[in-house]
């Protein structure tokens, strides 16, 4: 038998209005005892009747995630922080990929908008392109941002620092003895800028040259990564070290290292950024900078919550910042193999 909202009334010893009322997170419920609900649902399996909800309120009872790639498990795992928050609250996700294609993000954006009671989106679209975002918060919809970053768009966002990210990498690297580190850049994303920016300053702040030689463009994929290592190599002037705008870049990048026979970290130090799940169980184990992925997808539920059922008190437009923290493995050339 499913369970009801009197079986979890009855564990809890609280009224079915009660249970009701937290699991709508109703502005009269004490944050305690909402949370004790949710937690009971959540451990109770409990599974709302959407259709009869959704004649009550004229809520969908449904969230839209839209991220660039679901095979990298940076957003798969993303995705996991945001069910943990909003199913016990009664909402299911769909989820869509964009491929990091602007085209098919707008075109997944347009189809959800219109199931779903609000949206979690990590953009692939430059500032420019944004305009359809622009629109939609024009007529009341409701967005949370995270990963990345839109100029100029006016709504909750959840990132990391990813000035920061760069500036760690980079540091460690110098601290290392690096003198000529290089930079596989990634797309056009605020993530890319802002890890490209940390990157430069920490360069800055050792005193080391700034040389455009050795910014490659690249991407955010293994592919993107072995790519432009490949070409690096062809052009030759390699660096000693290089910071990746992500992970999967960095690992595509010692594919490359390693295919033409050279050594990380021997030959060259790699570092990404995102601990991908498995990126401690390469054969070099890589070096990277983390932050938690369960507490952004966490955080931007509760922040699309709070915009659905109108009960924010907090100022509308605030973004919530996961800080990120160096984990140091075999490709930085720190741990011995």
């Amino acid at each position: 038998m499913p369970t009801t909202l009197g079986d979890i009334a009855r564990a809890l010893n609280v009224s079915k209005m009660t249970v009701s009322r937290a699991i709508n997170n109703h502005p009269e419920i004490n944050p305690e005892t909402r949370a004790r609900v949710l937690a009971a649902a959540q451990k109770m399996n409990y599974r709302p009747n959407q259709f009869a909800r959704a004649l009550t309120s004229k809520h969908s009872y449904l969230i839209g995630i839209v991220v660039p790639d679901l095979m990298h498990s940076y957003f798969a795992e993303i995705c996991r922080g945001v069910e943990s928050q909003a199913r016990p609250a009664g909402y299911q996700n769909l989820i869509c990929s964009t491929d990091e294609e602007a085209r098919k993000e707008l075109d997944e954006i347009e189809v959800l908008w219109t199931r779903t009671d609000g949206l979690i989106v990590a953009s692939s679209l430059t500032a420019n392109e944004a305009k359809s975002y622009r629109k939609l918060l024009n007529e009341g919809g409701k967005i949370v941002l995270i990963d990345r970053l839109l100029d100029g768009l006016r709504c909750p966002a959840v990132t990391t620092d990813d000035v920061q990210v760069g500036k760690l990498a980079t540091e460690h690297l110098i601290e290392l003895g690096h003198r000529k580190i290089g930079h596989l850049r990634g797309t056009s994303a605020s993530t890319s800028q802002g890890r490209l920016e940390g990157y430069r300053q920490a360069m800055s702040k050792a005193r080391l040259r700034l040389d455009k030689s050795m910014v490659h463009d690249c991407g955010f994929t293994e592919s993107d990564g072995r790519t432009a290592m490949k070409e690096w190599m062809a052009k030759g002037n390699l660096p000693t070290a290089i910071f990746a705008a992500n992970d999967p870049a960095a690992i595509g990048a010692m594919e490359a290292l390693h295919d033409a026979g050279l050594d990380v970290p021997k030959d060259v130090a790699i570092v990404g950024a995102g601990n991908i799940h498995y990126g401690d169980m390469l054969r070099v184990p890589l070096t990277t900078v983390s932050w938690s992925t369960a507490a952004m997808g966490q955080a931007a539920a509760q922040l699309l919550l709070e915009l659905i059922d109108g009960h924010n008190s907090a100022p509308k437009f605030r973004n919530v910042t996961i800080p990120p923290e160096l984990v140091i493995r075999h490709s930085c050339g720190a741990v011995k193999q």
